[in-house]
């Protein structure tokens, strides 16, 4: 939409634009179809996907993701990667005991300096750059958020699965440890070595960290080993220029100042069945923003267009206009298009 940029720009600056930022990832082919004007086919997918965006919403994330057709495929190692229309999901490794586990950690960490920058990381920091610039031109008027490297727990304990890894860290703690350490000198070197002409307002940070209970380990443990590097990583993006949009889904409340303190400026997606307040949030910390905070698990979904209307109304009085509105995750299939528009039109009548 015409000023998309300017007005994403002025409200993650602490200013006040002329209405809040629409901001979602489109994973709905009637939201689709309906604003690019086109039907989706195999044959117009990326043309399709990509002219919906900029007459829909003024912001987006990583990943905008095209429709796939349904299959399996079996990876190097084994196991299997099944693709549905709008994910992946990948099975998880599987090593006999935490001492496996921990032997073959050991391997990868006896490698290269994840702090030495190298001719690969190089060429592979050109070919990202050129991703995003390519991702904005086709986006056009749309604010993009590229993403950016963090500490990776979720990559940790994504690799194996929660459960195998609960039994790596109660006996091999000190791997965990070691593979964020890791993973943070990997992240603070990438950002000291981006280009001075990146053009990066914002960045988006994800780790998920929380279940809808509260947080994914116990806050004691993350703030001696999550936050601090967490908190390193941030400043090196930071001293880059870029502001960092942090995400995780799950109630984030026991750990937000925690996440407020280690230097984010934003937060995503405001997972509100979880228990994410809006006035909570934005009480504690008014100078951070928000993005996200419409409920796509039953709202969205099932809800009447006029109780998102009403839901949309209310995040908007409760953050103090600091929020970007959009849905608790992603725009997914199962959102009916009046809802989606009832959430729009609501986003586009409201003035502050």
């Amino acid at each position: 939409m015409q000023d998309s940029i300017k007005r994403v720009s002025a409200l993650i600056s602490g200013g006040q634009p002329d209405r809040a930022p629409l901001f979602d990832l489109l994973r709905n082919d009637a939201v689709l179809e309906y604003f690019s004007g086109q039907r989706l086919t195999p044959e117009n997918t990326r043309e399709t996907v990509y002219r919906a965006y900029a007459p829909a919403i003024d912001a987006t994330r990583p990943l905008v993701r095209l429709p796939a057709s349904a299959g399996t495929t079996l990876l190097p190692d084994g196991r299997r990667q099944v693709q549905q229309r709008w994910t992946v999901w990948t099975e998880h490794r599987v090593y006999p005991d935490a001492a496996a586990y921990t032997a073959a950690k050991r391997r990868e960490l006896d490698g290269a300096d994840p702090a030495a920058w190298t001719p690969s990381r190089q060429q592979a920091l050109e070919q990202a750059m050129g991703r995003i610039a390519e991702e904005r031109r086709q986006l056009g008027e749309v604010f993009f958020v590229p993403g950016l490297a963090g500490p990776g727990l979720m990559g940790i304990y994504g690799e194996i699965g929660l459960e195998a890894f609960s039994y790596c860290l109660a006996d091999e703690p000190e791997v965990v440890v070691e593979l964020l350490e890791r993973n943070t000198l990997h992240a603070i070197s990438l950002a000291e070595h981006y280009p001075a002409d990146h053009g990066i307002a914002l960045g988006f940070l994800g780790d998920d960290i929380a279940f809808k209970s509260g947080p994914l380990l116990s806050p004691a443990w993350m703030r001696q080993h999550y936050f601090p590097r967490l908190a390193r990583v941030i400043a090196a993006w930071h001293g880059q220029g870029i502001k960092v949009l942090f995400h995780s889904d799950g109630n984030l409340h026991p750990i937000l100042d925690d996440l407020v303190d280690a230097g984010i400026d934003g937060l995503n997606p405001i997972e509100v069945l979880a228990g994410m307040d809006i006035v909570a949030i934005h009480r504690r910390h008014p100078q951070l923003f928000m993005a996200g905070g419409i409920d796509v698990s039953q709202l969205l979904p099932f809800g009447s267009p006029q109780e998102v209307r009403d839901a949309v109304k209310k995040a908007i009085d409760d953050a103090g206009g600091r929020i970007m509105v959009g849905s608790s995750t992603e725009l997914n299939d199962e959102v009916p298009l009046a809802n989606f528009l009832a959430l729009r039109e609501a986003v586009l009548d409201y003035r502050y």
